[in-house]
């Protein structure tokens, strides 16, 4: 039966089938109608006056077209009447004669608007739909349970889904000849388990995340004639890059005839078998990829644009087969044209691939073979069978190879030498980036580099080696091009120096309600340990580091033994944690709390610690009950066992005018000591114009300076536009400005004042040849920054508070952080500020105020609220990439590192007789925080205290005792 439906009518004339337009019922009843019942059926089991093979007709006369809304939503077609060969089918379009339907989309026919919720839900299967035109509307329809047989043809969506799945899987559809517009989400998400779902004949258009996808362990998939035309990606507002047309793992699927355009990531990605015919892609990030076996016949790609990740023209990650393919790219950047995986082969018979030079044709991700048939590659014939190893790169000849001789340690970024790879400097893309020098480029291994127009990079191995063991190596590589040649430089690997060989193999624990693979445990929410065997030798530190993904709920927190780590892990990457093995333990734990997600790389080494540990001075000042500790450590080597002083000022105040404490301008060549000195009330500190050695052992400054040039103070500054400083060391300094934030206005009064200032050239060698030293500083309040740093640094044991950008970092400057505590001020826009892509950070066992910096993310995450100038800001600058958070142990300039890992405090509340330990805050493991002063509330009466440092297993000299009186 053939029922009718008018959007125009309010009321029918009496109870009619409506099998005819002249006695049809009003659309708003097209649900209860679909749910008619015999009178004599019972509610509880109704018999519905549908039959398989029934038609609704839903329109208007052609002379009455408007846009309507149904008022009865939603629609619930639940009756299971729908058959294979004889489904229930829904027409939506104008009249036409006395009882059929035109659903020409092309026709002036009403458009269904402005649904806001559910408009069809669907629970049962064959159900077919045609010539719906629906705008400005949430999905035309919501599945309920899993559907097979359904049907869409000829359909328009102007601003509006077609079908929200609800993740149920999808059986035997068919989708024809459809048309997106004003599109701003996927237009088709095919649900995990889909199978035979044919999609013809689509045109959509959009931005945003408009592509298709269909989902993992599908089958029978075909994907035939369309256009995806993406008008604007928004990669630069999401920061994400959006597929056109996306497959993933399951069964082969056909895909033919499919154009995409505009897209900031893939026009196409593969994780299936694809017969892929006539595909192209148009100014997408990237063209083809492959992830499984490939076999692609007469494609193209054309003009990729890299926004972010690698671009190229074809990835065959298994390899496979490219019949008459072919490509025209303008960029000179991306990974090549044709991107082949690790031992795969890959034929490519005919085709004509025009590229610019000098983006490679060919780039390896591994050891891999190419068959080149008749290849027609900017207009030269080639005939050959090309192999190539990991990173090498060809275009009718491979790309030359070089090994840097300078090696990399897994824990430490390398910062290489002025003018260190030459051709470099003309350098138009590295590893594919077109902008190479203002960009941190992520390589396959998961390490960065970041180049300069100096000839040289910084490679960052972030995480990408905490795997490797002593004794083992691994090669890593990055690829640039000049405007006529391409080079591949290599890096060879090593192991931290700082730790020792796995002790527990990361695949070795087990736990209940833990499921396994490999190295890789999962958790549907437990509170079970995951646990690992070993004897581990008393007193020793280990280092333990794991990584949580797709961490859905609860945290993590590493046991050895009695011993627990100092804090749980509960956001997405990579913890590390340093445990003092107790006495007895033959065990490790991975404690868990309600833990939902996996865990990976579990990584348990000794850290090898043989040094005698330092001995402290200790001292106190008592007021009231607040007994204030400082302590000193001497740092493992000083310059004053190099260099002997030229010029030595001790103990004493310095004035030398009314501006600066002191000051020399012909300092060039000569070595300086300052010990325990102090300046007041003065715009300069200590300023020096370039010296051989600059030492400071004890400084005390206290700002509050107005007059003339007051724009510009500074407690310490060795250089300004050379000569520079060649070696400094700046220890146990307490300054303080007493200035407010500039916040970020450098024209306001004291507008570019700062605590410590690193400078260098921007340009010459003389910043790659130099470094500083900042250890044990207490710095405050300045307006720009606390420290500002335009050459290599290290800063340790050091507590920063106030000022605009606390710590900055320029040009060729750069800065390894280690066991710092920072405190915002109000006017604090952010605590670490990258100013240039290279001018990077490395961090490790730094808290913000009071929170342990864990991940890049993290520290972004940690928003300021209303209490703060720079309300809702983070705690990073720009250059986020430029940024890596150690997970393993650093390695530090013995000008930088105390010889402990760390401390332990006691008290005598009976002249000496008995000791207890006394609780002082950061102190223990992971290691010392913040400068060596800290505040403590006691009791009444007299109390000895002294300190010493631990260096693993090793343990130090007491201190000096003290004796205080509260």
């Amino acid at each position: 039966m053939d029922r009718l439906f008018d959007i125009n009518l309010t009321k029918a004339n009496g109870w009619t089938d409506g099998q005819e337009w002249a006695e049809c019922n009003p659309a708003q009843e097209l649900e209860s109608i679909y749910k008619r019942i015999f009178s004599d059926s019972s509610e509880d089991n109704p018999t519905y006056r549908l039959d398989p093979g029934d038609n609704f007709f839903i329109g208007a006369h052609p002379n009455t077209v408007r846009d309507w809304t149904p008022r009865t939503l939603p629609w619930n077609f639940d009756v299971n009447k729908g058959r294979d060969g004889n489904p229930l089918s829904f027409y939506f379009g104008l009249q036409a004669g006395s009882r059929d339907i035109d659903t020409n989309l092309e026709n002036h026919s009403p458009w269904i608007q402005n649904v806001s919720g559910d408009l069809i839900i669907l629970s049962v299967d064959y159900h077919r739909f045609f010539g719906v035109k629906l705008k400005d509307s949430d999905p035309f329809i919501k599945l309920a349970s899993d559907n097979r047989g359904g049907e869409v043809h000829g359909a328009i969506l102007s601003n509006a889904g077609l079908i929200d799945t609800q993740g149920y899987a999808m059986f035997d559809w068919i989708l024809r000849k459809l048309t997106f517009i004003n599109t701003i989400f996927k237009v088709l998400d095919i649900p995990i388990g889909s199978r035979n779902v044919s999609t013809q004949d689509f045109d959509i258009t959009g931005t945003g995340d408009i592509g298709m996808v269909i989902r993992a362990g599908h089958s029978n998939m075909e994907v035939i004639g369309g256009t995806i035309t993406n008008d604007n990606h928004q990669f630069s507002e999401t920061e994400t890059l959006y597929y056109g047309l996306e497959l993933e793992q399951g069964g082969k699927a056909i895909v033919r005839e499919v154009h995409t355009s505009g897209f900031s990531g893939n026009g196409f990605r593969f994780d299936c078998e694809v017969d892929a015919k006539n595909l192209s892609s148009t100014r997408d990030g990237a063209g083809l990829e492959f992830f499984e076996l490939a076999e692609a016949r007469d494609c193209m790609v054309s003009w990729t644009r890299q926004l972010s990740g690698d671009s190229f023209a074809y990835y065959l990650h298994k390899g496979g087969v490219l019949n008459n393919c072919g490509c025209n790219l303008e960029e000179v950047g991306g990974l090549g044209v044709i991107v082949i995986g690790p031992n795969a082969t890959v034929t490519i018979n005919g085709g004509d691939y025009r590229a610019h030079l000098p983006l490679p044709f060919l780039s390896a991700q591994g050891p891999c073979t190419v068959i080149l048939n008749n290849v027609t590659l900017n207009g030269v014939l080639y005939y050959e069978t090309v192999e190539l190893l990991e990173g090498e790169s060809w275009r009718g000849e491979k790309a030359t190879v070089t090994m840097d001789p300078i090696p990399v340690y897994a824990n430490k970024t390398l910062y290489l030498p002025f003018m260190h790879i030459p051709q470099l400097n003309d350098a138009i893309a590295v590893q594919g980036t077109e902008r190479p020098f203002q960009s941190v480029i992520i390589l396959p291994s998961g390490a960065r580099v970041l180049p300069t127009v100096n000839g040289s990079v910084r490679y960052m191995p972030a995480e990408a080696w905490l795997h490797l063991d002593p004794g083992e190596t691994a090669i890593d590589y990055f690829r640039y091009s000049t405007e006529t040649l391409i080079y591949m430089h290599q890096f060879t690997i090593h192991p931290s120096p700082e730790v020792g060989a796995k002790v527990v193999q990361p695949e070795g624990f087990s736990g209940s309600g833990w499921s396994k693979s490999g190295a890789n445990y999962y958790s549907n929410g437990t509170s079970n340990p995951l646990t690992a065997n070993y004897a581990f030798e008393e007193g020793e530190v280990y280092q333990i580091s794991l990584k949580l993904v797709e961490k859905v709920s609860g945290s993590v927190t590493p046991k050895i033994g009695s011993a627990v780590g100092q804090y749980s892990h509960n956001i997405e990457g990579t913890e590390v944690w340093l445990i003092r093995a107790p006495a007895n333990a033959t065990q490790i734990q991975i404690t868990a709390s309600g833990y939902k997600g996996n865990v990976q790389n579990i990584y348990v080494r000794k850290l090898l610690r043989s040094e005698t540990p330092a001995v402290p001075t200790l001292s106190a000042n008592v007021s009231g009950s607040t007994v204030d500790l400082d302590w000193r450590i001497i740092p493992a080597r000083r310059l004053r066992d190099t260099f002997t002083a030229d010029v030595h000022i001790q103990n004493q105040e310095m004035a030398m005018n009314v501006q600066d404490g002191y000051r020399k301008s012909s300092s060039e060549g000569l070595s300086f000591l300052f010990e325990n000195v102090s300046v007041q009330n003065r715009r300069n500190g200590i300023t020096l114009k370039g010296a051989e050695s600059f030492e400071v052992d004890g400084m005390d400054f206290k700002g509050g300076y107005t007059g003339q040039y007051d724009t510009w103070q500074v407690a310490i500054v060795g250089d300004l536009y050379g000569p520079f400083v060649k070696n400094q060391q700046l220890c146990n300094i307490t300054a303080d400005l007493y200035l407010d934030s500039n916040y970020g206005n450098y024209n306001s009064q004291f507008g570019n004042s700062d605590i410590i200032v690193i400078n260098s050239s921007n340009w010459d060698e003389d910043s790659f040849l130099y470094s500083a030293h900042i250890y044990n500083l207490d710095g405050k309040n300045g307006s720009d920054s606390i420290t500002d740093l335009k050459k290599r640094t290290e800063m340790t044991y050091s507590r920063l508070e106030g000022a605009c950008k606390i710590t900055r970092t320029h040009k060729h400057g750069c800065v390894t952080l280690a066991n710092n505590e920072y405190i915002q001020g109000y006017g604090t826009r952010e605590v670490f500020s990258v100013s240039d892509s290279a001018a990077y950070f490395e961090i490790w066992n730094c808290v913000v105020d009071g929170v342990r910096c864990v991940s890049v993310p993290q520290m972004n995450a940690q928003k300021k609220d209303a209490s703060y100038h720079f309300e809702g800001r983070g705690l990073l600058g720009g250059h986020h990439n430029s940024i890596t958070v150690l997970k393993t142990y650093p390695t530090l300039d013995d000008l930088n590192r105390a010889v402990m890992t760390d401390m332990e405090f006691e008290v005598s509340s009976d002249g000496g007789s008995s000791w207890s330990p006394l609780a002082v805050p950061n102190v223990g493991l992971p290691g010392v925080v913040g400068c060596f002063k800290r505040s403590l509330s006691f009791t009444s009466g007299t109390h000895k205290i002294r300190c010493r440092c631990l260096n693993g297993a090793l343990k130090g000299t007491w201190s000096n005792t003290i004796s205080i009186t509260v």
